[in-house]
């Protein structure tokens, strides 16, 4: 009779393959984003400079974000190491567009 753990820990190779999976789907996502803004005629100075550095600094943290999670695929290591890295990779990416989103909302209503 074996007994399994209530939360097995991924094989190096599940947790490489899930660290693709979302450095791809992120940068997928950013490409988007990046299409969309630059379709709608956004340029820098539209908005009001107090509110433009934190769109600056969301987009700067998607690319650091992004940047992770490919460092994360590309260095590989134990597959904790590798599922830490892109869960911080994940973290950054999920607080980025608050910082862009907000900024711009902010401008609009301030």
């Amino acid at each position: 009779m074996t007994t399994e753990p209530a939360h097995p820990q991924p094989d190096k190779r599940d947790a490489e393959l899930l660290a693709l999976a979302r450095f791809g789907i992120s940068a997928i996502v950013m490409a988007i984003v990046c299409g969309a803004i630059i379709v709608s005629g956004w340029f820098a100075g539209v908005i009001q400079d107090v509110y433009e550095r934190f769109f600056w600094a969301g987009s700067l943290l998607a690319a650091l974000a992004i940047t992770v999670m490919g460092a994360a695929v590309v260095l590989g290591g134990s597959a904790r190491a590798i599922s830490l890295t892109s869960r911080v990779g994940l973290a950054m990416f999920l607080v980025a567009p608050v910082l862009c989103v907000g900024s711009l909302v902010a401008d609009f209503y301030f």
